[in-house]
């Protein structure tokens, strides 16, 4: 649909609009033209007298520029700089006015290129062939104007100051004029007559005209209208432009922003509507009990019944029905001042909702990774502890058979010594010397066991038992805290997942400012060295989306929004390119010099 606006402004020293400040005023020379081309235009200017560059070659979405020359003026201002330099040369007050800027929204419905030749035709019949130059650019920063919608459905729109803001989404353009009659030298005195409202009303018309027969020359219903809906006679509210995108959507029945937005003004303005039917019907009918009052009067008849519309109403019908209207105007004040409130209680609510849900992601990232430390830690006990453990009961099983061993061999010698017979002695003091020995290594192992483990071999068993029980449980434990640890950093991730989701759609909402200021309110300041910590690693890891769950954000996000989300990251890594290379190029510089 034809989205029309148009606003005139004047840029100049005593608006405040300055982009270089107070040391540029105090160095003699004024660049608030210049900066300001310069910003329209994308490119990168120099300004002559105080030697300050305003580089706005980083900014995005400048499509076109172009200047266009009245036939007497000099070839030398084909060129930016040199343009608005000469225009801040000329004028001398501090509170001159340096250029007319004209702003203007496109139509998605046009190319580019179509687009071009709409506002070079606009341009050169309006403001150049009156002697003024101009300097336009056209702004994109969605691309709309590579793909224009067509076949959209008819209708006139417009969009009054009140719905402004909501252009700058849409491709538009500016359009900077002179204010000085421009000769062969230079610029000379000022043209009041450029200042008139007749000339801006004109200028108004105009483009509504020349954008009407293009829509009509490419067989679009569309239309624009110039006035405002009061001149229109529409008691409505302006919806905004929806853009051949969001349309498309819309038609495949899937919700936009834009649409919402739209359609709650037409839920309003329906509203507004029926609440002026009601009026008309209520004044007609004591426009009718007037009139019957009066005839009443003027048949001298009908006596009593004067009598009773006056007790009945308590006043003469005529004021009576000055009442109802003025009771009626304030039931509406009232209404729109209490729709407008509760606009701005919803908002709050939707901010406050959504820094909460934020809030206790972090909160409960902050939990799980407090739990995640403690489970690591304890794991990380538990994989000493079992191998010790284990070590430990082979150990003391060695030690225990070993002293069985010791016993059996003692008490094996002394089965044999008793075997022996009286006339086997030396054998006998053989194996007196041979169960000695066996059994003073049996007293060392034993004295050795207790000392190292603190309980008598015979006990080892169950001790053993014990330990391997141990071991077991404190196996059993580690393989439920690894359980328990991937379950967390699914936990985790999911969290993040959903975070980054929160924190993407929160950038691009209306209300962003003011919900992150709610989150940064709700943060609590860390008690202890390690939970700061804590609360900065898990600040770096919320807060930094990687590629790849910025894909998997927009997997679950409606297609509109993931369009919206992708321009903005792709405008965020073109700005992070750019300064990358300029960081680059100033260390070649320096290392060079």
């Amino acid at each position: 649909m034809g989205l029309y606006h148009l606003s005139v402004k004047i840029i100049g020293r005593g608006s405040g609009r300055s982009a270089v400040g107070a040391a540029a005023y105090r160095a003699g020379e004024k660049l608030q033209a210049t900066a300001h081309a310069a910003y329209q235009s994308g490119n990168k200017l120099y300004a002559e007298g105080d030697k300050i560059t305003h580089d706005y070659t980083r900014k995005g979405g400048v499509v076109h520029s172009e200047i266009i020359l009245p036939e007497n003026a000099p070839i030398e201002y084909q060129d930016r700089e040199t343009l608005w330099n000469a225009v801040e040369r000329k004028e001398k007050r501090a509170d001159a006015r340096l250029a007319r800027e004209i702003e203007v929204a496109l139509q998605t419905e046009f190319t580019l290129e179509e687009n071009k030749e709409i506002l070079r035709e606009y341009i050169q019949q309006n403001f150049v062939n009156e002697g003024m130059i101009a300097d336009f650019a056209i702004h994109d920063n969605g691309g709309n104007l590579n793909s224009p919608a067509v076949g959209a459905a008819s209708g006139v729109r417009n969009q009054t100051s009140e719905s402004a803001q909501h252009h700058a989404a849409n491709p538009h353009a500016h359009i900077m004029l002179t204010m000085r009659e421009v000769t062969p030298d230079g610029f000379g005195n000022k043209n009041r007559e450029w200042d008139k409202k007749e000339k801006l009303l004109n200028w108004r018309k105009n483009w509504a005209d020349i954008n009407n027969r293009k829509f009509e020359g490419k067989g679009l219903a569309e239309r624009l209208d110039h006035r405002t809906l009061k001149e229109q006679g529409l008691d409505r509210e302006p919806t905004i432009h929806m853009g051949h995108k969001a349309w498309a959507l819309e038609k495949k029945g899937i919700r936009t922003q834009r649409g919402d937005y739209n359609r709650e003004i037409k839920r309003r303005n329906e509203k507004r509507a029926a609440q002026r039917a009601e009026k008309e019907r209520r004044i007609a009918e004591a426009v009718e009990r007037i009139n019957n009052v009066r005839n009443a009067q003027k048949n001298n008849h009908g006596r009593t019944e004067l009598i009773n519309q006056t007790a009945k109403h308590k006043t003469t019908p005529e004021c009576a029905t000055t009442k109802l209207i003025m009771r009626e105007i304030e039931e509406h004040l009232k209404a729109k001042k209490a729709d407008k409130i509760v606009e701005k209680m919803q908002a709050k609510r939707e901010a406050e909702k959504t820094a909460k849900q934020m809030h206790e992601l972090k909160e409960n990232y902050i939990a799980l990774e407090k739990e995640l430390l403690a489970l690591t830690r304890e794991c990380g006990e538990h994989k000493q502890e079992i191998p010790q453990l284990t070590f430990l009961a082979e150990n003391m099983d060695e030690q225990a058979k070993n002293i069985e061993t010791l016993r059996s061999k003692a008490t094996q010698l002394q089965a044999e010594r008793q075997r022996l017979g009286f006339w086997d002695g030396r054998q006998k003091k053989e194996s007196d010397k041979a169960i000695a020995q066996a059994e003073g290594n049996l007293l060392t192992a034993q004295h050795h066991f207790k000392k190292e483990f603190g309980f008598a071999p015979d006990e080892a068993p169950l001790k053993i038992k014990h330990i391997q029980e141990q071991a077991r449980e404190k196996e059993n434990a580690l393989n439920e805290k690894n359980a328990r640890i991937s379950a967390i950093k699914e936990s985790q991730a999911a969290i993040i997942l959903e975070y980054h989701a929160q924190k993407l759609l929160a950038e691009i909402r209306p209300n962003s400012e003011q919900i992150f200021q709610l989150l940064e309110h709700m943060k609590k300041p860390p008690q202890t060295l390690q939970e700061r910590l804590q609360h900065e690693q898990a600040n770096r890891r919320l807060n930094t989306i990687t590629n790849e769950n910025f894909q998997k954000v927009l997997e679950t996000l409606p297609e509109p929004q993931a369009k919206i989300l992708i321009e903005q990251r792709n405008r965020a890594e073109e700005k992070e390119y750019t300064k990358l290379c300029e960081q680059t190029k100033a260390y070649e510089l320096s290392y060079t010099c």
